[in-house]
C-alpha cells in the first residue's frame, strides 16, 4: 500500500548532508533534530520517493511528534523507542554551537534597505533614497543563501516595510523555509500588511522600536509627529494577529524621564517583553553627533537597578561572527556582523561581485577573521546574535 506522507506547512527546515536534518516550529519555538535512519527517511519524504515498509515505525514517531500528517493507515505499527537519540527536540542553542563548530553559515542579519521613514535622534546608520538591491537580487542572494545551509535571517534596515517588494520578499522566504526575525519602526504597517502576513509560518518575532511611553518624547526623538501612535498601533494589531512581539528601545537623554513606563505602562499590560539597550554607536559614517545621547553612569546604574533580572544560569554566550553568522549590508557588502561594521575599512566581499557560498568557503579574508576571532568573544555582552 502506498501512503501519502506531508509534512506540516507550519513546519521549517533545512537538510545538512548525511549530517542531520533541523526541523523548527517557529510559533513554538520548538526545534527536532534527526540524524540516521529519521535523516534518511526524511530525504525520502522530501524526493516523494515511496516509503519503504521498514521505515514505519520511524514514520509513525515523525507523526506522533506532529511533523508529518499520514494519508492512509499504517497497520500494527507503534512508534519507534522514546529513547532514539536519532530524533530529539533540543533548544536552538545545541544547533548554533554545531553550526559554529562545522562552520555552516546557519544565521544572519540582512539589511533590506538604508531608506528609513524616520530620522531617530540616535540612529547609527546613513540614509539613502534607493535601493541599492533591486527584488531580483535579493531574490538571488536568498538562493545562495539557501543553498549554503542558511536556516535564519534578521531583517533590518533602514525600515523594511519601506519597500514596495517587502511582502513578496516575506512570502519567497517563507517559501524556502527561512526563519525570521523582523526589525522595524512599525509606522508603516497597518491592518492590509498584517493581513497579508498571517499566512506566514516561518516569522519567530517581529521587534518593533518604541523609545517613550509619551507621545511627544517618542516623537521627538524619531523626528516624526505622530510616529509614536502609528508604532503603538501596529504593535496591537500584531499582537492581535497572534505574532510574536518584543519591544525595543534604545536607551538615551531624550527618554531618560520615561523609558521605564515603556515596560510597566505599555509591555506589561498588553503582556510583551521589553528589551533596553543602554549602547548608542556612532554613525556607519564614523561621525559622532549622535552620542551625545549616550547615557552617563549613574543613568546607567539607575537603569541596572530597575532592569535587575535573575541569574540565567546560561553559559556566556559564543560569539558566532564568521563562524556560523554573518551581516550583509544594503548595498550587497558582507561583514561578520553589523556591531564589527566600523572597525573594518572595507567589506569582506560583496555578493553583487561573488557568490555568498564562495565568499564563505573560500575568503581569505573571512579565515583571517576566523583566525584573529577564534572563540576569543566568548564573554562579549554587546550584542544578541541568537535569531
Amino acid at each position: 500500500m502506498n501512503l501519502k506522507v506531508n509534512i506540516h506547512q507550519k513546519l521549517l527546515y533545512r537538510v545538512y548532508g548525511n549530517s542531520l536534518a533541523v526541523i523548527m516550529n517557529a510559533k513554538e519555538n520548538s526545534v527536532t533534530l534527526l540524524q540516521n535512519e529519521p535523516l534518511e527517511l526524511w530525504k525520502q519524504i522530501l524526493s516523494r520517493n515511496n516509503i519503504d515498509k521498514s521505515y514505519y515505525p520511524k514514520l509513525k514517531q515523525l507523526a506522533d511528534l506532529g511533523l508529518v500528517e499520514i494519508e492512509g493507515a499504517i497497520k500494527n505499527q507503534h512508534s519507534s523507542g522514546v529513547n532514539d537519540r536519532s530524533v530529539q527536540e533540543v533548544d536552538l542553542g545545541a544547533v548554533n554551537y554545531w553550526a559554529f563548530k562545522n562552520l555552516i553559515p546557519l544565521s544572519g542579519h540582512f539589511e533590506l534597505t538604508s531608506r528609513c521613514n524616520l530620522r531617530c535622534r540616535h540612529c547609527y546608520c546613513i540614509y539613502t533614497d534607493k535601493d541599492s538591491l533591486d527584488t531580483n537580487k535579493i531574490i538571488t542572494i536568498l538562493d545562495d543563501l539557501h543553498e549554503s545551509g542558511t536556516f535564519g535571517l534578521v531583517l533590518t534596515g533602514g525600515e523594511i516595510f519601506g519597500r514596495e517588494d517587502i511582502l513578496d520578499i516575506l512570502k519567497y522566504l517563507n517559501e524556502k523555509k527561512f526563519v525570521l526575525r523582523l526589525n522595524t519602526n512599525g509606522v508603516l504597517i497597518d491592518e492590509k500588511i498584517v493581513k497579508e502576513m498571517e499566512g506566514l509560518s516561518n516569522i519567530y518575532r517581529i521587534h518593533v522600536s518604541l523609545y517613550s511611553s509619551k507621545p511627544e518624547v517618542h516623537d521627538m526623538i524619531t523626528r516624526m509627529e505622530g510616529s509614536f501612535q502609528k508604532t503603538l498601533n501596529a504593535i496591537r494589531l500584531l499582537k492581535e494577529a497572534g505574532f510574536g512581539i518584543r519591544i525595543n528601545c534604545s536607551l538615551m537623554q531624550s527618554n531618560a524621564d520615561s523609558y521605564k513606563e515603556i515596560k510597566t505602562e505599555i509591555g506589561d499590560k498588553l503582556n510583551i517583553p521589553v528589551h533596553y539597550d543602554p549602547f548608542i554607536f556612532p554613525k556607519d559614517n564614523g561621525k559622532i553627533e549622535n552620542m551625545y545621547e549616550m547615557f552617563d553612569d549613574d543613568q546607567i546604574k539607575d537603569y541596572e537597578t530597575f532592569n535587575k533580572k535573575e541569574p540565567s544560569g546560561k553559559k556566556p554566550k559564543l560569539c558566532k561572527a564568521a563562524f556560523s553568522f554573518f551581516s550583509i549590508c544594503e548595498d550587497g557588502s558582507i561583514y561578520p556582523c553589523l556591531k564589527m561594521k566600523k572597525y573594518y575599512d572595507k567589506p569582506l566581499a560583496n555578493l553583487q561581485e561573488s557568490s555568498f557560498k564562495e565568499i564563505w568557503y573560500n575568503s581569505a579574508e573571512i579565515k583571517k577573521v576566523r583566525n584573529v576571532l577564534n572563540d576569543k568573544l566568548r564573554d562579549c555582552n554587546v550584542c544578541d546574535l541568537s535569531i
